[in-house]
């Protein structure tokens, strides 16, 4: 059986990528964007299942299609925030690497509450 991989056809010859490498640029992508979390499961089947918050399928040569489980703080719009993660996610990987993304869907498996500042802030003192 061949291993999943996407290859980019550039002018000079081609980029060969591993689907590590495209999981990696979703991954990170998804971290920098306010209000979001990767999601990565909790406990014995998460540590030991191999269960990741970045699935990556290939319907055809140089297309790829992403599952991506997310984390949401409370108060951000869940709708915008999942458009904001397609979007991004998109522009990652075809400005980083070249690639299409047929479709990203985002499923969002846990609402998370901020962290309190509360060691010698001005929140403290309220």
């Amino acid at each position: 059986m061949a291993e999943a991989r996407v290859e980019v056809q550039l002018p000079f010859g081609r980029l060969v990528l591993r689907p590590e490498v495209l999981a990696a640029i979703v991954g990170k992508t998804v971290d920098q964007i306010e209000g979001v979390k990767l999601w990565h499961p909790k406990g014995f089947m998460g540590v030991l299942g191999g269960e990741s918050g970045v699935e990556l399928d290939f319907p055809e040569p140089g297309v790829i299609s992403v599952n991506v489980k997310i984390a949401v703080m409370y108060g951000y719009p869940v709708h915008e925030v999942a458009q904001g993660v397609q979007q991004a996610v998109r522009e990652a990987l075809e400005g980083f690497a070249g690639v299409r993304a047929k479709e990203v869907n985002v499923y969002v498996q846990e609402v998370f509450l901020p962290e309190l500042e509360l060691e010698g802030g001005e929140d403290a003192a309220e």
